[in-house]
C-alpha cells in the first residue's frame, strides 16, 4: 500500500480531501509552504511526540485533536507562496504552468471563511531516518526556490507531473480530474511509466546467452539429419525453429545490454 500523503482543506465539521499522493511528496505541494511554516510545523510535531513519550495514550489524544501534526497553510500564505513559486516554475520548468495554475485556481476557489489548507505527511516521514533529517531534506527544497536555483529541486518529476506534481485527485476531488491539463499529464505519466518498466534483468540475460550458446548445437544436429535423410517435414520444422531461436536470443542479448548501459548511464 505504501505511504499516503494528504492535501486537504480543513473545514467546520469536516475535512474536503483534494487530493494524495502515494511514497512521495508531489513538488506542487511543497511551492504552497515556505521556511517559516515548515519550521513551525516540525517544532509542533517534535512537541508532540514528546507529549506522546509523556503522557498515556488518551491525553495524547487529547493534545493531538487541539494540535494536529498537519503542515497548516492560510489562504493568505497561500496566494504569496504560490506565487512565488509560479515565477520559479516560469522561468525553470515552463512546462508546468498550464497544470500548477489549474492547480492553483482549484484550490482557491474551495476556500470559505476561516477554512485551512492542510498536508498531512505524518506516514511519509517513515520514509525517512529521523525527523531532523526530513526537515532537512524539505528544508533544502525551499532554499533552492528561494536563492532560484532549480539543480538542486529534488522533488519535481516533469515526466511525472501528476505523482510529482499535483498528487492525485481524490474521489471528492471529480471537478479537477476532467480538467484537460490534468487529463494531458495522466496520459503523459501513464506512458513514461509504460517505458519505465523496460529495466535490466539479469535472469533474462542469462537465459539469452545459454539460447545463444544452445543455437549452434540445433544446427549441427539439423544438418547432419538433413545428410542422412535429405529435407523432410521435421528437418524443415527444425531448421525454422532453430532460427526462430536465433532470432530472440539475438533480440534478448541486445535488449538486456541496451538496458545494462542504460542503467549504467
Amino acid at each position: 500500500m505504501g505511504y499516503r500523503s494528504y492535501l486537504y482543506l480543513r473545514k467546520t465539521g469536516r475535512n474536503l480531501y483534494l487530493f494524495e499522493a502515494n511514497n512521495s511528496l508531489p513538488f506542487f505541494w511543497i511551492t504552497l509552504i515556505d521556511k517559516t511554516i515548515l519550521k513551525k510545523y516540525f517544532q509542533d510535531w517534535q512537541k508532540s511526540l514528546a507529549h506522546q513519550e509523556a503522557y498515556n495514550q488518551q491525553k495524547f489524544e487529547q493534545f493531538s485533536e487541539l494540535n494536529p501534526t498537519s503542515i497548516t497553510i492560510s489562504e493568505q500564505a497561500l496566494n504569496m507562496n504560490s506565487s512565488k513559486s509560479r515565477i520559479f516554475l516560469q522561468k525553470h520548468f515552463p512546462e508546468t504552468i498550464p497544470l500548477f495554475d489549474d492547480f492553483i485556481t482549484y484550490i482557491k476557489a474551495q476556500f470559505e471563511t476561516d477554512d485551512k489548507l492542510e498536508i498531512d505527511i505524518t506516514q511519509l516521514s517513515a520514509f525517512y531516518n529521523s525527523l531532523n533529517n526530513f526537515y532537512n531534506i524539505l528544508d533544502n527544497e525551499l532554499n533552492a526556490i528561494e536563492a532560484d536555483n532549480p539543480a538542486d529541486i529534488k522533488f519535481l518529476v516533469i515526466k511525472d507531473l501528476i505523482g510529482q506534481g499535483t498528487g492525485f485527485a481524490m474521489s471528492e476531488n471529480k471537478e479537477f480530474s476532467s480538467f484537460l491539463s490534468y487529463q494531458k499529464e495522466l496520459k503523459n505519466r501513464n506512458i513514461a511509466v509504460i517505458v519505465e518498466k523496460q529495466k535490466f534483468n539479469k535472469k533474462s540475460l542469462i537465459i539469452a546467452i545459454i539460447l545463444f550458446l544452445l543455437c549452434p548445437v540445433f544446427s549441427i544436429i539439423a544438418y547432419k539429419m538433413y545428410k542422412d535423410e535429405g529435407l523432410t517435414a521435421m528437418i524443415a520444422l527444425i531448421g525454422i525453429l532453430n532460427l526462430g531461436f536465433y532470432y530472440f536470443s539475438i533480440w534478448s542479448l541486445n535488449k538486456e545490454i541496451n538496458n545494462f548501459l542504460e542503467k549504467r548511464t
